[in-house]
């Protein structure tokens, strides 16, 4: 079966990985390696919001859709890239209402997606409420960015805007290699019960480039 070309969006997710900068970095442990064991055993620690991830609106709100709980049918299926790169700063309504958006899932791609993710850098490109509320406007039920959060120091303002309506948010994409247009999304959380954020793989298919 020819898929097209496979483009990963996922960050890796090991001991270097940027985090947000309360947050503990993530551990592998080797508990058991060859060849002084018979296999190679890993555990692993690290928050539910490491490297590429969902958010569910249990994260904000105790009675919304924990991750195990979110459609499918919101993280697989035609999604459109949006370029965004030549805004340093902040996204505006005014920025978005340059584009046509033609779709329910909607990546956003910055200048964060070039980041070397050397350290959290405080100044990442984040979003106002003018254009979370002009996404919502727009029907857009799964939103991904490429960094930790849509604001800086912590502020959950734009993602209560999002997760008040059910929106689906993925994290910490890897943009850099991906155009703006329409792909195929498949962006799997690990199925944790109960709680506010999974991590997830995520790639798009470019099913445009075949052979």
């Amino acid at each position: 079966m020819d898929l097209g070309r496979i483009i990963d969006i996922s960050m890796e997710l090991n001991e270097k990985t940027v985090v947000w900068k309360e947050d503990d970095p993530p551990k592998l442990e080797p508990v058991a390696r060859i060849p002084d064991a018979p296999v190679n055993f890993t555990w692993l620690h690290f928050g539910s919001h490491a490297g590429t991830h969902i958010d569910a609106p249990f994260y904000l709100y105790k009675d919304g859709w924990t991750t195990d709980q979110i459609p499918l049918e919101r993280l697989m299926g035609r999604c459109q890239v949006l370029d965004l790169t030549g805004i340093e700063d902040t996204i505006t309504a005014a920025d978005l209402k340059d584009h046509e958006i033609n779709r329910e899932k909607v990546l956003l791609k910055t200048k964060n997606s070039y980041d070397l993710l050397i350290a959290y850098n405080p100044r990442h490109v984040v979003m106002d409420e003018s254009a979370a509320r002009y996404l919502v406007e727009q029907g857009v039920t799964t939103l991904g960015y490429d960094y930790q959060s849509f604001e800086r120091e912590g502020r959950n303002d734009i993602h209560r805007i999002f997760l008040s309506k059910g929106i689906t948010i993925i994290d910490n994409l890897r943009l850099k290699d991906a155009e703006q247009k329409e792909y195929h999304l498949i962006c799997l959380p690990l199925k944790v019960t109960g709680i506010d954020g999974a991590p997830a793989r995520a790639i798009l298919i470019d099913e445009e480039e075949h052979g």
